[in-house]
């Protein structure tokens, strides 16, 4: 795991100014890797590369980055982890003389022994960049699900790319401009989407993509390597069970391989609690420490069910409670080190977990991310049927919503009242979008009354457009067979990427940590999707063979608990230890000051948040975090 930047160098350029820029861009990303550094500066080619290094496969120097080929003609930077490189390195030793023991080298060999065509054959999480000085290209790539970030500026004259977006804006090319359409769509979904940015030519890398940078003819493309499948393949339940089992131990195995200890995030759920079984009482790996989080509240603890788990599994366990005096500085310290605006939560707590990690001296953890998006886990899955029911009752609907007028908000974890009134979102219009309402901060009609539009007069909004991302997720590739599996895309291709990985990244690099997702293994993401799926989840139960397999084990009662997200809470802190940066940060002065959202709409927000009328914490920590991002990067539109 590491961070890494560059660009190409264009006819104007003074040499000695970019190499500043390119150490100042660098030095952006120090905490991605504290344990070495390197650059290469090919004067002749215009090709300028930097990495910093966190070190887990093969410490020896000789694997510091970039890396560069025996004849110098091929240079790498990479960022992440190939879990199958020991079984690459044995398929290409006939073909390449290695020198490291580590990863790194793999993925030079296998670019010259099958060039793009390399990206069928490694499984991991990555993104890289190789130079290649015999064909003048960039060859860029992104991992299937997007666990690993690729930044990058095109303007049709500059090529510059790097890990993370702070570093891509220490080079005087980028101005800080805002770009008004991706920002409305992150109101909505709460992250800069697919390939979206919040600055203009700003890009990213979609998962499973790659571009080539013909930097001799300055013209780039991109090309996608990899699609999930939904092919659904009739296997009966004794097959799937034994044949799932094996592909999750043997992506447990791999992502266990490291030349430093591993431990793992333990949160009392069945994902972190099957990966912890699996690696500890199959895979028989002994020295496994795991970490858990207590904030203090019922509601988002589980703390109580780690332990047990612990104890059972022989594993040492870690559990850090987090103090009142603690959470607003963390809180800020947090949202303060974001790169990009994320508005989702869980990367708070993510961070808090990460940086005990870090304090107990660990490199490398593992983590149960994917596990929802694997088996449909999340509450839409489970009330599936249910929600399609209501929909077509009018009676119902009208229930509902009499009781939401009356109710109070709850703001405990996923409350009962919280929810409802989420539900009924879901058929606020009778169309495809109802998961987005679900999951959203700001529907496309509260954004429409949000933005003060006479500040952008020529910017036109139109409110459907905000489903158009989600709408070509949902109807890319192969036409979805059913509802259900119009939901699983959202999740997997969507709410997966845009918001897990992303923020499992930017929380453990911020602490110089790699966590490592054994359910995002592509071999078992296509062998479940063609299971059927009363064979993974049946009467509002999910994720049925994990269940089964830590009742075998003696952890039924991890089984029978009631889900829980990892997240932090966030409705409580606003009217709590937050509250008066809130305040500050959203004060009548600052957002009139930068003009483009109605103060009137956002203290309405605020008082009924405050008075505990309405849990408004999705909208108010969207609004707090991208204002907290703007102010400190100097924005503007």
């Amino acid at each position: 795991m590491c961070g890494f930047c560059g660009f190409y160098l264009n006819n104007k350029s003074n040499i000695e100014q970019s190499k500043k820029v390119l150490f100042d861009m660098n030095n952006a990303i120090s905490h991605r890797g504290p344990d070495a550094e390197g650059h290469e500066f090919d004067i002749n080619e215009k090709t300028f590369l930097a990495h910093k290094r966190l070190s887990i496969l093969d410490l020896n120097p000789r694997s510091n980055q970039p890396f560069i080929n025996k004849n110098n003609k091929i240079s790498l930077v990479y960022n992440g982890e190939i879990y199958n490189y020991i079984e690459l390195k044995e398929a290409l030793k006939n073909k390449y003389n290695f020198t490291t023991s580590g990863d790194t080298e793999v993925i030079i060999a296998a670019y010259l022994v099958w060039g793009v065509g390399m990206l069928d054959k490694i499984k991991g999480m990555f993104s890289f960049c190789i130079i290649d000085k015999n064909k003048k290209i960039y060859f860029c790539a992104r991992d299937h699900f997007g666990q690993k970030p690729f930044h990058y500026y095109y303007d049709n004259k500059e090529f510059i790319f790097s890990s993370e977006l702070r570093s891509l804006m220490k080079h005087p090319s980028i101005s800080k401009k805002l770009n008004i359409n991706n920002t409305l769509n992150y109101l909505h979904y709460d992250s800069y989407v697919g390939s979206q940015s919040p600055i203009k030519n700003c890009f990213k890398l979609n998962p499973s993509e790659y571009l080539i940078f013909d930097y001799k003819n300055n013209n780039l493309k991109i090309n996608k390597y990899w699609n999930l499948s939904y092919r659904e393949k009739h296997v009966d339940k004794k097959k799937f069970q034994k044949d799932f089992l094996d592909i999750f131990q043997n992506s447990v195995h791999d992502h266990l391989r490291s030349d430093v200890p591993v431990g793992i995030y333990l949160s009392g759920g069945v994902d972190s609690t099957a990966i912890a079984c699996m690696a500890k009482k199959v895979l028989r790996y002994e020295n496994l420490t795991a970490f858990n989080l207590k904030f203090g509240q019922k509601s988002f603890d589980e703390d109580l069910m780690a332990a047990d788990t612990a104890k059972k599994l022989n594993i040492k366990l870690v559990t850090h409670r987090l103090s009142t005096n603690e959470q607003k500085d963390k809180c800020l310290s947090l949202i303060d080190d974001l790169d990009e605006p994320l508005a989702d939560p869980g990367y708070l707590a993510n961070g808090m977990i990460s940086e005990i990690a870090k304090k107990s001296g660990f490199k490398v953890v593992l983590a149960g991310d994917g596990g929802d998006e694997l088996f449909g886990g999340y509450e839409p899955f489970l009330k599936f049927k249910m929600f399609n029911f209501v929909k077509n009752s009018s009676l119902l609907k009208k229930i509902i919503n009499t009781i939401n007028t009356y109710s109070k908000d709850n703001f405990g974890y996923m409350g009962f009242t919280y929810k409802l009134k989420t539900f009924a979102k879901g058929f606020l219009h009778d169309d495809e979008y109802y998961n987005s309402r679900w999951l959203c901060a700001f529907l496309p009609e509260e954004i429409k009354k949000l933005i003060e539009w006479s500040n952008i007069p020529s910017f036109k909004f139109k409110e459907d457009s905000i489903y158009n991302y989600v709408s070509h997720l949902i109807n890319s590739d192969n036409k979805p067979k059913d509802d259900y599996e119009k939901l699983l895309k959202q999740y997997q291709k969507h709410y997966l990427s845009n918001l897990i990985c992303s923020h499992t990244d930017k929380a453990n690099m911020n602490f110089s940590i790699e966590a490592r997702a054994p359910f995002l293994d592509k071999d078992l993401f296509e062998y479940t999707n063609s299971a059927k799926n009363n064979l993974k989840n049946k009467n509002g139960v999910s994720k049925l063979i994990l269940r089964s397999f830590l009742s075998k084990n003696n952890l039924a009662e991890v089984g029978k608990a009631r889900k829980k997200g990892f997240t932090v809470p966030m409705a409580f802190w606003i009217n709590g230890s937050l509250k008066e940066e809130i305040m500050d940060t959203m004060s009548e002065r600052e957002i009139n000051n930068f003009g483009l959202i109605k103060y009137g709409y956002v203290k309405n927000i605020l008082d009924n948040h405050f008075s505990r009328k309405e849990n408004n914490y999705k909208k108010i920590y969207n609004l707090f975090v991208l204002f907290k991002w703007l102010k400190k990067n100097n924005v503007t539109y």
